[in-house]
């Protein structure tokens, strides 16, 4: 037996995932995993609100790793993104490989959000769909904000892994009360 893989099948028993992808991720792959995840996620019996609020999370999250991991292939990058269920609801992690010049802009930007209150973070995607992609963006600029407003809260870390930097986020979506 692969210990490996049965620690790895425990980890994930553990956690309460459900799904996890990790390798190689494109848009057509996310196109094609997409449906999959609605489905499992139609299956837990929540409301099309927290389904939809976890989906938004999910493909957010995707596209970032398809849009700038520095582990890169043909279509996009290399990365693993995940949904656990938790005691309150559900977490959607993504880890990939990020610059050092990234790493500086992601964290800046991110602790900005993690500062807003809904109402700022209202205004923020307002303002941001009336102006150009910030710098160095390659999609519209909304993902880390599209994020924070589905999140009931969010986290980030950056971890140095095997001589490169891994970038580690985090949302949470909790149950109606």
């Amino acid at each position: 037996m692969d210990s490996k893989s049965i620690q790895l099948h425990e980890l994930m028993i553990n956690r309460g995932t459900f799904f996890c992808y990790a390798g190689p991720l494109s848009e057509t792959v996310l196109t094609s995993i997409s449906s999959v995840v609605k489905g499992q996620l139609a299956d837990t019996g929540n409301t099309i609100s927290v389904i939809n609020k976890v989906f938004g999370i999910f493909v957010e999250q995707a596209q970032n790793i398809i849009r700038y991991s520095c582990e890169r292939i043909e279509e996009g990058g290399v990365g693993s993104v995940s949904i656990s269920t938790t005691d309150s609801g559900f977490v959607v992690e993504a880890i990939n490989e990020i610059s050092q010049s990234d790493r500086l802009r992601v964290g800046e930007a991110l602790e900005k959000l993690k500062a807003m209150d809904d109402a700022e973070l209202k205004q923020a995607y307002k303002e941001r769909i009336k102006s150009a992609p910030p710098e160095g963006s390659l999609g519209a600029g909304l993902g880390f904000i599209e994020v924070a407003r589905r999140s009931s809260r969010f986290d980030f870390s950056f971890e140095e892994h095997a001589g490169t930097t891994l970038f580690l986020y985090r949302g949470w979506v909790d149950l109606p009360a």
